[in-house]
């Protein structure tokens, strides 16, 4: 079964970062995002901006696709959702209410289900009527890449017709403390990326295009990034794709901040892919962390530089590389429900 990407949302933080009162730092932001115009005053009271960008980005994948949410499907499309720690800042938030608000009721009961880690997973099922696979993965910055393997598993299990796979990283004063302790002086970033995932055969039999095939993803821990690990997950990972090195186009990747892991990565990323443009997006995004990989994917994918590698490292011991091929076109049948996001564009 090839699984193909027939749907893409994107929010995209702003390309010039800006200045924050201490102890926050300058972050790249997506300062126009207004997740109340989006979705709603309800749901966006009770949900965290990670949340509310993941939401956003999940509705406009639907939106690309051509996907009419109704009766007869939506127990077939389901949602993987990539994240660090879910909504590090409606935690801290919901923490201190029960310091500082008056007894005895102190917090929010209604914000309780929204601080654990799936809540973000559970809330785009809800908003846009999806009742298949859901679930949450957590693998920091591997995240945006896990997705897409817990997606692809889903599909060829035949557990779901569809998958959202969508990753999400918000910037507030807790994120921005929790980033500069824990993974050093990057400049950070924010934002979230979707994708709609069908097999091929039922993109085309619906008339739906498909932007690119998703030929393999590779996820493993890893006991070091010395000895050639980079090579060797690329290598396993292409053959498995079914592409030599040499067509590869283009290879992105994220720092992680550690000199020996970058110095690893950087060198063998070179030395297995010479003729690949090489790119990190850190000058134009910053350091979005767990959605990371999957915003440069779908800058890939806007610039249509296919075949293309995605890697993803978390010096931690994880090591995530995906491997994403051009198709055919699909021509669109004249009983197609409507025309995707792109389409209207044009």
């Amino acid at each position: 079964m090839h699984i193909v990407i027939s749907g893409q949302g994107t929010i995209w933080p702003d390309p010039l970062p800006k200045a924050h009162p201490a102890p926050s730092a300058p972050a790249f932001t997506a300062a126009g995002f207004d997740g109340q115009a989006l979705l709603g005053r309800k749901t966006a009271q009770y949900n965290h901006r990670s949340a509310q960008l993941a939401m956003a980005a999940c509705g406009q994948a639907l939106n690309d696709a051509g996907w009419q949410v109704n009766q007869d499907n939506r127990e077939r499309i389901g949602v993987t959702l990539g994240t660090a720690a879910g909504s590090i800042t409606g935690m801290a938030e919901f923490g201190m209410d029960t310091f500082t608000q008056p007894r005895p009721q102190m917090v929010a009961a209604a914000k309780t289900s929204h601080c654990v880690l799936s809540a973000p997973a559970g809330a785009t099922a809800i908003a846009y009527g999806l009742r298949g696979a859901n679930a949450t993965v957590a693998a920091g910055p591997a995240s945006g890449l896990a997705v897409l393997r817990h997606a692809m598993i889903m599909l060829r299990a035949q557990h779901s017709d569809a998958m959202l796979a969508a990753a999400s990283e918000e910037y507030t004063p807790p994120t921005s403390w929790v980033a500069q302790a824990a993974r050093g002086p990057q400049v950070q970033g924010e934002g979230a990326a979707a994708l709609l995932l069908e097999s091929s055969h039922r993109a085309r039999a619906a008339g739906r295009t498909a932007h690119a095939v998703l030929a393999a993803v590779d996820v493993r821990a890893v006991a070091g990034f010395g000895a050639g690990q980079f090579t060797h997950a690329l290598t396993r990972t292409l053959a498995r794709a079914g592409v030599s090195a040499p067509e590869v186009a283009a290879v992105a990747f994220r720092h992680t901040g550690v000199a020996a892991v970058d110095e690893a990565q950087r060198g063998q990323l070179a030395h297995a892919l010479p003729k690949a443009a090489h790119i990190s997006d850190e000058e134009r995004m910053g350091d979005c962390y767990s959605a990371h990989a999957l915003l440069q994917l779908a800058r890939l994918l806007d610039q249509a530089r296919l075949p293309a590698v995605i890697v993803a490292a978390d010096p931690d011991g994880l090591l995530a590389i995906a491997v994403l091929t051009g198709c055919a076109p699909v021509s669109r049948t004249p009983h197609a429900a409507h025309r995707t996001g792109r389409d209207r564009a044009r």
